[in-house]
């Protein structure tokens, strides 16, 4: 199995509805090409460390995914590419999948999956921008 977390930045001009059907999108996806979603963790709107796309702000999201083919990943990146409601996206390999302990405000489908780790040092694999 091929565990990954991918981040999204949304324009934070998205109404809640936007942002959710965005999240949505996305999600659906990992589905389609046979993955499994662990979690989907939604940090709200930050300030970014420098413009990107003449955006000071962001909303980020976080998906906690396993796919059987590493390949499967690669359309997240096609579609966050082109979709002009993401400022900016990374797919991030992990050898093992952490979930992070998440508060009532995130969302976590199939989160008691029993499969969350301590958060250690990171062990990332690769990343594609």
């Amino acid at each position: 199995m091929y565990f990954y977390e991918c981040v999204l930045l949304l324009k934070p001009t998205l109404t809640d509805e936007e942002a959710q059907a965005t999240v949505a999108r996305y999600e659906k996806i990992v589905e389609d090409k046979g993955g499994r979603l662990h979690a989907t963790q939604r940090l709200g709107k930050k300030r970014l460390a420098y413009e990107l796309r003449k955006e000071k702000k962001a909303d980020y999201v976080i998906l906690y995914a396993e796919f059987k083919n590493p390949a499967d990943q690669i359309e997240l990146e096609r579609v966050a590419r082109l979709d002009e409601r993401i400022i900016k996206s990374m797919n991030l390999r992990r050898k093992t999948l952490v979930v992070p302990p998440m508060d009532s405000s995130a969302e976590a489908p199939g989160a008691s999956a029993g499969s969350t780790e301590d958060m250690g040092a990171p062990d990332v694999e690769g990343e594609a921008i």
